[in-house]
Order: structure tokens, then C-alpha cells, then sequence
């Protein structure tokens, strides 16, 4: 690359004329707008009002859809929490169920045999005293 030439200008240009960053169109004088000379021939002011006007249904049409299904996912997560929470309410009372049947059993147990409870607890009393015991030596 020749180091006298400007990286804008062209080779077959010649050294006078001036170099413009937006070519002008065809019958244009040189000192044409920048704005101006990137519209074909004939356009006007209102072209890019027309092209915001034919872009909206579109643009509607895509956030209408974006929107809907956005609403659809959070939907669906909510329906997957609540079904979640459920099973868990389900769970939990199922435990609870669980342990009020236990101590009542423990109870009846109790009421039924009231000799051999205490003679139970006691058994259980000796041997975590034994095992806390030898753990001190």
C-alpha cells in the first residue's frame, strides 16, 4: 500500500478532487448533505416515517407474541410451583399425621403395660449413661 494515498480516496480519482465520506448521487453538486446523498433519487423527508409506519404492525406483532408467550412461561412455572407446594403441603402433613399416630401408639403402649414402660426407660437410661461413661476415660 503506497503511504501518499489517503485510506478514503480511490486510485482512479485524481489527487484534486475532494474526498466526501457519502458520495453524492449522480447530477448532485459536491456540496450535497451526508444525510442527503444516502437517499436514492426522488426521496423525500417522510420516507423514514413510511418505513416507521410499515414497521409498526410488525413490530406490534412481535411484542404481542414475545408478551404472550413470556405470560405462558410464567404461567407454566407458577402451575409447576403450586403443584410443588401442594405435594409439599401434602408431605409435611403426612408427617404429621405420622408423628401424632406414633405418640399416640407410644401412649396406648404405655397405658397397657405401664410396668414394662419403666422398666424400658430405665434400660435405655443405664445404657447411655454407660456409653457417655466410657467415652470420658
Amino acid at each position: 500500500m503506497d503511504n501518499t494515498t489517503s485510506p478514503n480516496s480511490t486510485t482512479n480519482a485524481p489527487s484534486n478532487a475532494p474526498v466526501t465520506p457519502f458520495p453524492a448521487s449522480s447530477g448532485a453538486s459536491g456540496t450535497a448533505r451526508p444525510a442527503d446523498a444516502n437517499k436514492p433519487d426522488g426521496a423525500t423527508a417522510t420516507q423514514p416515517a413510511d418505513a416507521a409506519a410499515a414497521a409498526a404492525p410488525v413490530v406490534d406483532r412481535l411484542i404481542k407474541r414475545v408478551t404472550s408467550s413470556a405470560h405462558d412461561a410464567v404461567d407454566s412455572v407458577a402451575a409447576k410451583v403450586s403443584s410443588l407446594t401442594d405435594g409439599l403441603q401434602g408431605g409435611v402433613s403426612k408427617v404429621g399425621d405420622t408423628r401424632d399416630e406414633w405418640i399416640e401408639s407410644a401412649r396406648d403402649a404405655i397405658r397397657q403395660h405401664p410396668f414394662a414402660a419403666v422398666a424400658g426407660a430405665l434400660v435405655i437410661g443405664a445404657a447411655l449413661l454407660s456409653l457417655s461413661s466410657s467415652r470420658r476415660d
